[in-house]
């Protein structure tokens, strides 16, 4: 089982910055009126604060939700905006890279999966929480399993 201390603070941050721009991915290219925000605000929410089992990274992904819930680290996320909503989707993406390459270099084949699968399925609980998935919201979810390598399906 990993810990944060295996990971730089650069590595650390963007962990802990990825539950939220995961989230601001699905809702750059979500379709909101009110109700609909809140639903996806709340979808996150509870998809990032409880994650389900996740095998050996339930500890890792323990101390993720911790500092991501922290004032500190929402207030450092900026505000992602593009002239479209697929090139705000590709900054998010950009931002989310050294998450993914610092989960494939420290931890084991198995937790990368886990804490990977993790993230994904904030994006499908926030992209489900409107009445359907769009495809842009479809494709958002597939760029995000490839970056993380997870299988969805």
């Amino acid at each position: 089982m990993t810990d944060k201390s295996v990971f730089t603070d650069e590595e650390w941050h963007a962990l802990t910055d990825a539950p939220l721009l995961v989230t601001t991915a699905i809702f750059a290219v979500g379709e909101h009126g009110p109700i609909s925000m809140v639903k996806e605000a709340s979808a996150s929410a509870r998809s990032i604060t409880h994650p389900g089992e996740r095998g050996m990274a339930n500890e890792l992904i323990g101390q993720i939700v911790a500092e991501a819930n922290t004032k500190e680290t929402r207030a450092e996320v900026k505000e992602h905006r593009g002239p479209t909503p697929q090139a705000a989707v590709e900054s998010v993406l950009q931002e989310l890279e050294p998450a993914a390459t610092a989960m494939k270099a420290k931890l084991s084949a198995d937790e990368a999966a886990q804490v990977g699968a993790w993230l994904v399925a904030i994006a499908q609980a926030v992209a489900a929480s409107a009445k359907t998935v769009n495809p842009d919201e479809q494709a958002t979810i597939d760029k995000l399993a490839a970056l993380f390598d997870v299988k969805t399906g």
